[in-house]
């Protein structure tokens, strides 16, 4: 197993930003699956892993199973840094979103051996970057075919609570800056994962869970039955569980495994 940590020069934040990618050798999974297969050798399939608030590329190497996922699928896996950032572009020019559905994919199939193929390109996150994962997977539909999203905080201005102003906390503080009001009301559509789901340019198969216990429970039921009464394909999961790592290592472990199944 090959990991680089390491950083590049982003023109969408200018400046220089840290990544992590864990990408399985050719030879190693040789030994892992006892058998050659020639996709061994092809460019990779690859996962977008995004981290949540107040963390940082390496918070799945700490927390999950990430290096035997890429292994046991034959998966790439790339992890930057959100920076707190809700993965959108901020108006103080620091272009996160840009930077994730555009620059990030460009630089990393520069640098490793990743397929360059729509439908091997996927994006995962959870919470702050489940909405990130959901916000940039649709918004660049035609990079990404596949998603998946846990316990994520679901920005929209189309729910009745989210037009009341929002609360003072240090989350909410980051949001107003980015909203340039104290309201969801006044979300930009290309912020709303309502708006983005329904504009989206291709299909897209879109994988959604969250822990019956989860303080964002309702947000994610509310989305569940949005896409639902708009007709759009999705899979969607509520079991018990919270907003931990316990429910988050068991969905990605099934995601990874739905996202690759007749591969």
């Amino acid at each position: 197993m090959a990991q680089f940590s390491g950083t590049f020069y982003s023109e969408a934040l200018t400046r220089k930003v840290p990544f992590t990618a864990i990408i399985p050798t050719s030879k190693e999974l040789e030994r892992h699956h006892q058998m050659y297969k020639p996709e061994f050798s092809q460019p990779k399939r690859t996962i977008y892993l995004l981290h949540g608030w107040d963390g940082a590329n390496d918070d799945w190497v700490f927390n999950a199973r990430v290096f035997e996922l890429a292994r046991e699928h034959n998966l790439a896996f790339i992890l930057p840094s959100g920076e707190n950032s809700f993965y959108v572009d901020h108006p103080n020019g620091n272009h996160y979103g840009k930077f994730i559905g555009e620059e990030l994919v460009e630089v990393t199939r520069e640098l490793f051996s990743l397929s360059t193929q729509r439908e091997d390109t996927w994006i995962i996150g959870l919470s702050m970057d489940g909405y990130g994962a959901l916000r940039n997977g649709f918004k660049y539909s035609d990079t990404f075919s596949k998603i998946a999203a846990f316990s994520s905080r679901i920005l929209t201005k189309y729910e009745a609570p989210n037009r009341e102003k929002l609360e003072d906390n240090l989350i909410n503080t980051r949001l107003k800056a980015i909203i340039e009001s104290d309201t969801l009301a006044d979300l930009s559509d290309e912020n709303d994962i309502y708006e983005l789901a329904l504009n989206r340019s291709k299909n897209q198969e879109v994988y959604i869970a969250c822990g019956l216990s989860d303080y964002l429970y309702d947000e994610n039921k509310a989305l569940h039955e949005f896409l639902l009464e708009n007709n759009i394909a999705h899979e969607y999961f509520e079991t018990p569980g919270e907003h931990t790592w316990d429910f988050w290592n068991e969905y990605i472990e099934k995601a990874v495994k739905w996202m690759n199944a007749n591969k």
